[in-house]
């Protein structure tokens, strides 16, 4: 309280002691952004770089159509607004363009409740796949286990797997870096979980997918099929994705 008391005396020596320039104290309501984030998906989210979104604009509109605008970089991840009078808001949030202008067709809108001194306020907006306009593709990476095991290590083993990977209700006629087509009718040999590099397949259609993956055993009889929910991004590096079937 006394280095409080100091600073709003002295303000020239305020900055580095004091929450605010100015010392006095003020509520903060932060806005954090992530593009395409499903973790429902199992699919952490695309970057910045995989839109080209170089900065990101939000603006936090209150009752009465006052808008107060920040803007960011886009690897920074959120904006902090400091001060906003305690109430609703509407927040308009719009990733930008080495040149500033709008990727999206309209911004992706979010709600928050600004709060008063001592109480903070943090929001995450997530930039929906299908808000992105333009046609996209990715590469699918991903590892299969069996019971938490590699194909030889299971029981029974593990000797061949037939993959299909359905994007948007298509099904992808793409093939893996190791020879497989994920269209469902190409059954190769099963791929180590222990292998250095996970499979993958370029130029997968972007969007909410499914991943079927049967299990064959030594004599040729399907032991084990699941299928998953999952995702492609936007990007050429996108995430590993390692997709477990039950042994059960």
């Amino acid at each position: 309280m006394k280095k409080l008391l100091a600073c709003l005396v002295l303000v020239s020596g305020c900055a580095s002691d004091c929450p605010t320039d100015d010392c006095t104290l003020r509520a903060r309501t932060v806005v954090k952004w992530t593009f395409n984030a499903y973790p429902e998906r199992s699919f952490p989210m695309d970057s910045c770089v995989d839109f080209g979104a170089r900065k990101v604009k939000v603006d936090a509109v209150d009752a009465n159509g006052i808008v107060t605008s920040l803007t960011d970089e886009c690897g920074v991840a959120q904006v902090t607004f400091v001060g906003l009078t305690p109430g609703d808001y509407t927040l308009n949030m719009m990733p930008l363009d080495a040149a500033g202008n709008p990727l999206l067709g309209a911004p992706v809108v979010g709600a928050v409740t600004a709060g008063d001194i001592g109480d903070d306020r943090e929001i995450t907006i997530n930039v929906p796949w299908d808000a992105w306009p333009g046609m996209y593709t990715g590469t699918f990476l991903f590892r299969i286990s069996w019971g938490g095991h590699s194909c030889e290590l299971a029981l029974p083993e593990i000797k061949s797997q037939v993959l299909t990977l359905t994007v948007n209700g298509v099904v992808q006629n793409i093939t893996t870096d190791d020879g497989q087509a994920l269209n469902g009718v190409d059954k190769k040999p099963c791929k180590r979980l222990t292998d250095q590099f996970p499979q993958s397949a370029l130029n997968a259609a972007y969007g909410p997918a499914t991943f079927l993956i049967e299990g064959y055993d030594e004599t040729d009889n399907m032991k084990f099929s699941k299928q998953f929910d999952t995702f492609v991004g936007a990007g050429i590096t996108n995430p590993t994705l390692t997709f477990d079937i039950p042994m059960n």
